[in-house]
């Protein structure tokens, strides 16, 4: 004989049902409900047994907090606390710089260890042509240096013949005439606008 077992099943609250009863819980504690709230509130609690054990548990919290003496900070502990966060940064600040000067420090020592290594890699496998350059820039340089002694030479010769003084003075001489003759264009042709400006003033 086959026993049929009749289960019930309680529906589950639904999100907003369950959001209105925290929030009159809330007012409830603070005992700011009206009329209207608190009969909600209690046929709320009347629905489910689950909310009114959630109702005393928020109770016996909200009990608890109000027996808690309330903690007052001592006396001068704003100043203590201001001086002790200023010497934290300073502190912090002083990590900072030496930490910045230390990575500076070892980036310059990876770069000249780097230099150095590579110069001598570079000598010791190519000496030879190293040696070639270098004599290569020094006859370079030493004729850059005959070339500009002739140079200043011949031009001071050249600037001791009668023939470059000549020219020379020939070349001044035109310079002098020419200025000569532009100030004196300058002044003919400026006459007669002042002549003509006079007239029509009169």
């Amino acid at each position: 004989m086959n026993e049929r077992m009749t289960k019930t099943t309680v529906p589950k609250p639904d999100a907003a049902t369950t959001a209105e009863f925290d929030w009159l819980m809330s007012l409830a504690l603070d005992e700011s409900l009206d009329a209207e709230e608190h009969t909600r509130f209690e046929a709320l609690l009347a629905g489910d047994s689950s909310r009114a054990a959630d109702w005393a548990a928020w109770q016996f919290i909200d009990a608890e907090l109000e027996l808690t003496p309330a903690l007052v900070p001592t006396s001068g502990f704003v100043g203590r606390f201001e001086t002790h966060l200023t010497h934290y940064e300073q502190q912090r600040q002083r990590r900072i710089v030496w930490l910045a000067a230390s990575l500076a420090l070892l980036a310059g020592a990876i770069v000249f260890v780097g230099t150095a290594s590579l110069g001598a890699f570079v000598f010791l496998t190519q000496g030879q042509w190293i040696g070639e350059q270098m004599r290569t820039l020094t006859l370079a340089y030493t004729s850059m240096n005959l070339w500009l002694d002739s140079t200043v030479a011949m031009a001071a010769a050249t600037a001791n013949t009668p023939q470059a003084q000549a020219v020379g003075l020939a070349y001044v001489a035109t310079m002098v005439t020419m200025l000569a003759s532009w100030v004196y264009l300058l002044r003919r042709t400026a006459r007669p606008d002042g002549a003509s400006v006079s007239m029509q003033t009169e």
